[in-house]
């Protein structure tokens, strides 16, 4: 159900808007002018967030290399179970034979 405009500005407390208003805008020049002070260590930062990005690069990097390294294991694993069921097969065919040739003698 779609609110028209009009209806959301009456919504709105527009005495508590105003006088919160002069609040609002020192806090937001306080902190503009808190930013543009800091502006002299931002090499330093920019550096610093460079390396925490070279890092986490490194890190994922490394996490790539041991998904390869899972992915080769589990699929070697995979194919052990299908010989092994396999084996296990012909196993349970040859008890079977013998129980077979057992109960006919």
């Amino acid at each position: 159900m779609a609110i028209s405009w009009l209806t959301a500005l009456k919504v709105v407390p527009w005495d508590k808007v105003l006088e919160h208003a002069p609040g609002v805008l020192a806090k937001a020049r306080g902190f503009i002018d808190k930013h543009r002070t800091g502006g002299a260590d931002a090499p330093s930062e920019l550096a610093q967030l460079e390396q925490a990005q070279q890092q986490m690069a490194q890190a994922l990097a490394d996490l790539a290399d041991q998904n390869a390294a899972l992915i080769a294991v589990v699929t070697r694993l995979q194919s052990k179970i299908r010989w092994l069921s396999a084996g296990l097969l012909l196993a349970f065919c040859a008890c079977g034979a013998v129980v077979v040739l057992v109960l006919l003698k």
